[in-house]
C-alpha cells in the first residue's frame, strides 16, 4: 500500500505542472511522501522516493520523447527518480528540506550539466507565495515550502507558529529594485503548422516567416526587434542575401534586431543587426543530446536518432548588451535552468531576454512549462522579461512572473509592448547561491547524524 500511495504521491504533485497546471496539489504530494519517509525502515524508503521520482516526472517530462524517442524519455524519468532516493538518508522537517534542496541540486548539474526542469519553485509563482522569489530564490522557496510541510505533518505547532513571523519579516525584506523607465521591443514569433515544420526540417521556411512577422512592426514603433532561438540556421553576417534582408529591414523599422542563428565559429549565438558594436553572445549552457551528444559513441548503438545532434561549440563568456542607455542579457532556450546565468548574472541588467525554439515539441506541453521557468526568473530577479519563441508562448513578463502581453500559439504575429526597465539588485541573486550552499552543508551534517540507520 505504501509503495502505491508513493506513486499516487508524484503523479499529484506533477499536476503542480502543465499540462494540469494546478499548483495546490504540489505541497499535496510532498506531504504524502514525507509522511512515507517517516518509515524507519532505510531500504523501504529507497523504494518510496524512488517510486515517487518516477510518477512525479513521468507524465510531466513525456514531451521529451518527441523527437528522439520513447527510450530517452524513460531513460531521462529513472536516471532522476535515482536522484530522488537522497530523500532517503535523513528524516525530520529540516533534514528532508534540505534533502530536497539537494535532491534539486543533483537534478540540475549531473549528468552532463543536469536537468532541472522539475523544481518546485517553477510551480508557485502564482501562489500566495510569490513574494519570496526575489527575496529567497527558487532554492529558498523549495526549502521553506518543504520545511512548512513537514513541521504540520510532525505536528510541532510551537515551531509552525514561529513561521508566521519569519514569514512576514521575510515580506518586509527589502528587494531595492526601483524602476529607471521604459524600452519599446517588438517580438517576432514565426508561428508553426505542423510537427516538423520546424527550423531544423525547413530552415529557409522559417526564416521566410519570421521575415513576414518582422514586416507587421511599422516604422520608429519599437527601439529593439528580438527574434527567437534557431530561426536562422546559418550565420547572417557570411550569407550575404541574409544580411541583405536584414539590414533593409533594420533601415526599415530604425531599430536594430537581434537575431539568433548558428554563427560562423560553431556556436550557437546572438548579435545585434543595426548598431556599431558588434555585440555578440554565444550559448554557454549547452542542451546534452540535443546540441551535443555525450557519450556520442556508445548512444550511436543505441538509438539511430543521435545522427540528428551535430553538435554545437558552447560559448565562453557571458555578455551585457546595450541599447542606448538600456542593458539587458539574453538566456538562449536550456539556460533558463542555470541558477548562475539566469539569477546571479542577471543582477546588472535593465531586463531579460528569453529566446527559444519550442517547434520541436509542437502542440505539447513543454512551451507551457519552459515560459513558467521564465515567469520563475522573472520574479526571482524582480525584472520584466522578454521571452520569444520561434513557435509559441511568446509573452513580456513583468517583475512578479505575471504574464501582461502576450500573442497566440503557432500563429505567425508579431507582439509589441513596452517594458519597465529596473535596476538593483534581489537578495536571490546576491545570496541565493550561499543559501543553497548553506541548505546542502546542513544536510550533510544530518547525514553524518543519520549514518546509523542506513543498516536497517
Amino acid at each position: 500500500m505504501a509503495y502505491l500511495l508513493a506513486s499516487l504521491a508524484g503523479l499529484i504533485a506533477s499536476a503542480a505542472f502543465y499540462p494540469a497546471h494546478f499548483w495546490p496539489a504540489l505541497p499535496i504530494g510532498i506531504l504524502i511522501l514525507i509522511h512515507l519517509n517517516r518509515s524507519d525502515n532505510f531500504k523501504k524508503r529507497i523504494v518510496l522516493n524512488f517510486l515517487f521520482g518516477i510518477s512525479f516526472q513521468i507524465i510531466s517530462l513525456y514531451w521529451v520523447g518527441t523527437y528522439v524517442g520513447s527510450f530517452a524519455w524513460i531513460a531521462l524519468v529513472l536516471m532522476q527518480a535515482t536522484f530522488a532516493i537522497l530523500l532517503s538518508f535523513t528524516n525530520g522537517a529540516i533534514a528532508f528540506a534540505s534533502a530536497w534542496v539537494v535532491f534539486e541540486f543533483v537534478l540540475r548539474s549531473f549528468p552532463f550539466g543536469g536537468f532541472g526542469w522539475s523544481r518546485i519553485g517553477y510551480a508557485l509563482t502564482e501562489s500566495p507565495l510569490n513574494f519570496l522569489y526575489p527575496r529567497l530564490g527558487i532554492v529558498g522557496v523549495a526549502f521553506l515550502v518543504v520545511l512548512t510541510l513537514g513541521l504540520l505533518l510532525e505536528k510541532r505547532f510551537k515551531a509552525l507558529i514561529t513561521l508566521i513571523p519569519i514569514y512576514l519579516i521575510l515580506s518586509l525584506i527589502p528587494v531595492s529594485v526601483v524602476n529607471t523607465g521604459s524600452i519599446k521591443v517588438g517580438l517576432v514569433q514565426g508561428g508553426q503548422n505542423l510537427k516538423l515544420d520546424n527550423t531544423f526540417e525547413n530552415a529557409e521556411g522559417a526564416i521566410d516567416k519570421h521575415f513576414l512577422a518582422t514586416k507587421k512592426i511599422q516604422a520608429g514603433a519599437v527601439d529593439l526587434v528580438i527574434w527567437p532561438e534557431n530561426a536562422v540556421m546559418h550565420d547572417p553576417l557570411v550569407r550575404k542575401s541574409t544580411k541583405e534582408r536584414f539590414t533593409a529591414e533594420v533601415e526599415r523599422i530604425k531599430a536594430p534586431i537581434l537575431v539568433n542563428a548558428n554563427l560562423s565559429d560553431g556556436t550557437n549565438g546572438s548579435l545585434i543587426i543595426g548598431d556599431d558594436l558588434n555585440q555578440s553572445y554565444s550559448k554557454r549552457y549547452l542542451t546534452p543530446f540535443g546540441e551535443f551528444i555525450p557519450l556520442r559513441s556508445i548512444v550511436e548503438k543505441i538509438t539511430d536518432k543521435a545522427d540528428l545532434v551535430s553538435g554545437y561549440k558552447p560559448g565562453e563568456k557571458p555578455y551585457l548588451f546595450k541599447i542606448g542607455s538600456k542593458t539587458f542579457r539574453t538566456l538562449i532556450c536550456y539556460e533558463l535552468l542555470s541558477d548562475k546565468q539566469a539569477r546571479t548574472e542577471m543582477a546588472d541588467v535593465d531586463f531579460i531576454v528569453v529566446q527559444t525554439n519550442n517547434a520541436t515539441y509542437y502542440q505539447t506541453w513543454q512551451l507551457d512549462q519552459e515560459l513558467a521557468i521564465a515567469k520563475a526568473r522573472s520574479a526571482e530577479t524582480s525584472r520584466q522579461s522578454v521571452y520569444v519563441s520561434t513557435t509559441g508562448g511568446t509573452s513580456l513578463l513583468d517583475e512578479n512572473g505575471r504574464t501582461f502581453a502576450s500573442i497566440p500559439k503557432y500563429t505567425n504575429q508579431v507582439l509589441i509592448g513596452a517594458l519597465q526597465t529596473r535596476q538593483g539588485v534581489t537578495p536571490a541573486s546576491k545570496y541565493g547561491s550561499t543559501l543553497e550552499l548553506v541548505f546542502i552543508v546542513a544536510w550533510l551534517f544530518f547525514l553524518y547524524k543519520s549514518r546509523r540507520t542506513f543498516r536497517r
